[in-house]
């Protein structure tokens, strides 16, 4: 994959957009916890979850997401389903091979159901979890008949008719939730970075807790500048000051020792969080070194094991609990 300019970065970016939301492309959000009364009571203006019923319709959104998000990337999907069946788009031309590898929707669609179920608005997330809910129904039943389609190699049979006749629909429902699926992302991702900075303020400094959810809040702004960078080379130099706000902040988590009267997480587990998080610094430098000098592919393999790296500190930051 080479990418010299602008346009063909942002096609790059767009099957990783999704694990940098919260993450972007391909990324497990951190799974965060209902606001404790307190924290609502020092919220930033613009916090959308002051009251208790809020707070635990924004964590069932997040549940919702996180299972979507396990399994579907739907511009990845619709991707890799074009280049294994090139000969779909050809009229006429005999199938041999038909491939389609994505699971079903219903486990994420469910959890949506649960979450907008609950009466409590919630404005920002509702309107694009309406379109969500929507693109996923759409999309599912087409997931199914593909999945059958290539289990039972019926293109063997029929030379690709219903193979055609499914290309359009499936292109266009997969086009539907990809595009769906972000502005979801990017809506939940504002309002949980809105009431994890609330809760930040109502810790104390000097807990694990306090600073595990300061290195998170400075990951996520530092996912947010190398997304940035990777859609247009200019915003590249914004990085670093990103970095060193992680940098900073990861040092004094790492000065912390296990308080005797805390949970046990902290020794190993947080300090593997610690640890993912210095390989996360590294995997960024590395990141920049290829944007500013190196080949297409060097950026593009830079930026996987980017996205890798920070899956990986996500993982460690769920198990450390402070």
């Amino acid at each position: 994959m080479t990418i010299p300019c602008r346009s063909n970065a942002a096609r790059f970016v767009s099957f990783l957009a999704l694990p940098l939301l919260f993450a972007l492309a391909g990324c497990k959000p951190e799974a965060p916890t209902a606001t404790s009364a307190a924290s609502a009571a020092s919220a930033p203006a613009g916090l959308v979850v002051p009251e208790k019923q809020q707070a635990e319709k924004l964590n069932a959104y997040v549940v919702a997401y996180n299972k979507l998000l396990q399994w579907h990337s739907f511009g990845k999907i619709l991707r890799d389903y074009q280049r294994a069946n090139p000969k779909v788009a050809k009229p006429g031309a005999p199938l041999d091979s038909y491939r389609f590898d994505a699971g079903d929707v219903d486990d994420a669609l469910r959890a949506l159901d649960k979450a907008m179920a609950m009466t409590q608005p919630l404005p920002a997330l509702d309107e694009p979890g309406k379109a969500l809910k929507a693109a996923l129904e759409a999309v599912n039943p087409l997931i199914k008949e593909a999945g059958t389609y290539t289990s039972t190699k019926e293109y063997l049979s029929d030379k690709g008719i219903k193979a055609r006749q499914m290309n359009a629909p499936l292109v266009a429902a997969l086009d539907a939730a990809d595009k769906a699926a972000v502005a979801f992302g990017n809506a939940l991702s504002a309002q949980t970075l809105k009431r994890d900075e609330a809760e930040l303020a109502a810790l104390k400094p000097g807990t694990v807790g306090f600073h595990k959810l300061k290195v998170s809040l400075e990951t996520r702004k530092l996912a947010a500048a190398v997304r940035l960078a990777l859609e247009d080379k200019q915003n590249v130099p914004a990085i670093d000051a990103a970095l060193q706000a992680v940098s900073a902040a990861n040092t004094e988590l790492g000065t912390l020792r296990k308080d005797p009267n805390a949970p046990p997480a902290w020794d190993p587990v947080c300090a593997m969080y610690k640890e993912k998080i210095d390989s996360l610094i590294g995997g960024t430098r590395t990141l920049v070194g290829a944007m500013n000098g190196g080949s297409g592919k060097a950026v593009a393999d830079a930026a996987n094991q980017w996205f890798d790296m920070r899956n990986k500190a996500v993982d460690a930051a769920n198990s450390c609990s402070g």
